[in-house]
């Protein structure tokens, strides 16, 4: 039989406490040391302020536009608010493809899960998704997390706060009329000298390429993370003929207008510009094709294709032509953008009873090498007004043929729209040019129809 005296069991008892008591300090500690990279527990002062801080010494394009309150007058930054008073401009802008960017594009969607670490084998979150919403987000008041920092330098580990200015509603609106048109409470326009009931000011920067560029030109690689971002549209705009010329985005994808800026308000009618910002006109979602159909006459697809004969040579046996892709009105490479983006051209000579008798293809867009390490493996799209030939070689046997172009624009790669199980919910490409050709015994086309984004004639040009 074992006794237990008094002193024993207090100094047990004693023994069970020292170790709670410790328990919870490390518990506590464990907790303030993961603590800052969940969320950091700041006035909405601090928040906006050290945000602020930390996106300022980033580059420019992994920063949302500054936080801006909303000018007196007005309830708030949507666009529907500004489509009351400007409404011609709001229907427009409903149809652009900025308007599209966030919970439209369903592309960007699965990036975006991607970049959070959604899909990450082993469950390890690497979340560099906080770079890639300021494009498609670029309001600080749209952001629902802002970041105040990152763990140990890496642009993976980003330290989220909540964001005191959020704006659901407003994040809706993905690129909206405030991304470009509002700063520090001031509503800038073409002209700055209108009765409107907010504050107002001339923005001369409205028309300046550098309102675009900021996403638009969004270039760099992160070897540590494997991430690489290829924007070049504003350097190929740079390195082209149209600055010189002085031309800018705006001079395509915002054409010129007469009319009110408020068709409701008796005021004079002035030149201003239309908020389509047509581009690929690849519809989002392919409920969206009708609407988006009728602007492609009115920007085109910036190419022209047509079938050309080839040279005299010593090859009698042989009717050489040339497929000529020229980018005629494209401000910048063609195509453009997301390096999935491409451009697929394909020439089919047929004789008279159907069959295929000659064949040229080519895919015009940049291939990158994504492991081990990004490489640019070629790179093979077209310069402003500059053109590529293809080859057509077909047997000469003194008999007419003809000869059929298609050509394709997409946004992305078969592959990736398959494992995306994008089907149903996004736009993969469309064709904008489709020609038919007859070919003489003396190897000279002639064009017999063209059907493009210009509509269907009998002419090269419309």
């Amino acid at each position: 039989m074992t006794s237990t005296s008094p002193n024993n069991a207090s100094g047990r008892r004693m023994l069970r406490i020292a170790a709670a008591a410790l328990g919870f300090v490390l518990a506590t500690a464990a907790v303030l040391w993961l603590w800052p990279a969940r969320e950091a527990k700041l006035s909405d002062e601090q928040v906006l302020a050290k945000a602020a801080a930390f996106y300022e010494t980033r580059p420019y394009y992994e920063q949302p536009h500054a936080y801006t309150a909303v000018p007196a007058g007005l309830p708030d930054l949507r666009a529907e608010t500004c489509g009351a008073c400007h409404t011609e401009i709001y229907e427009e802008w409903k149809l652009s493809t900025h308007r599209r960017a966030w919970l439209d594009d369903a592309q960007f969607q699965e990036e975006l899960a991607k970049s959070r670490g959604d899909h990450a084998p082993g469950g390890e979150q690497n979340d560099v998704s906080w770079m890639c919403v300021n494009c498609h987000t670029p309001l600080v008041n749209q952001l629902e997390k802002l970041v105040i920092g990152l763990t140990d330098g890496d642009i993976s580990k980003p330290i989220y706060a909540d964001n005191p200015s959020f704006d659901p509603v407003l994040q809706l609106d993905a690129i909206t009329c405030a991304t470009c048109h509002v700063k520090d409470g001031i509503v800038y326009g073409p002209f700055g000298d209108t009765d409107a009931p907010h504050p107002v000011a001339k923005g001369d920067f409205l028309l300046s390429e550098e309102n675009c560029v900021r996403c638009h030109q969004a270039e760099a690689i992160f070897p540590d993370q494997n991430l690489g971002c290829f924007f070049t549209t504003g350097e190929e705009w740079k390195a082209g003929p149209y600055p010189a010329e002085g031309q800018t985005c705006q001079s395509c994808h915002m054409p010129e207008v007469t009319r009110r800026l408020a068709p409701a308000f008796e005021r004079p009618e002035r030149v201003t510009r239309r908020h389509w910002f047509g581009g690929s006109l690849i519809p989002k979602h392919p409920d969206w094709e009708e609407e988006i159909a009728p602007l492609r006459a009115i920007f085109g697809s910036g190419a022209e294709i047509e079938l050309l004969a080839g040279s005299d040579d010593e090859d009698d046996t042989k009717i050489k032509l040339h497929v000529r892709i020229r980018n005629a009105n494209a401000g910048h490479l063609f195509p453009t953008g997301d390096p999935e983006r491409h451009v697929d051209v394909e020439a089919t000579a047929r004789n008279a009873d159907g069959d295929t008798i000659g064949q040229v293809s080519e895919r015009f867009g940049s291939v990158y090498a994504w492991w081990p390490k990004i490489v640019l493996e070629r790179d093979n799209r077209i310069a402003p007004r500059e053109h590529v030939d293809l080859e057509l070689s077909v047997p000469a046997d003194g008999e007419p043929f003809s000869v059929e172009i298609v050509a394709h624009k997409y946004r992305m790669h078969l592959e990736a729209f398959e494992h995306h199980a994008l089907e149903g919910r996004y736009v993969r490409g469309r064709v904008f040019h489709r020609s038919r050709w007859t070919v003489g015994s003396d190897g000279k086309p002639l064009l017999e129809r063209v059907d493009d984004d210009h509509g269907v004639r009998r002419t090269q040009h419309p």
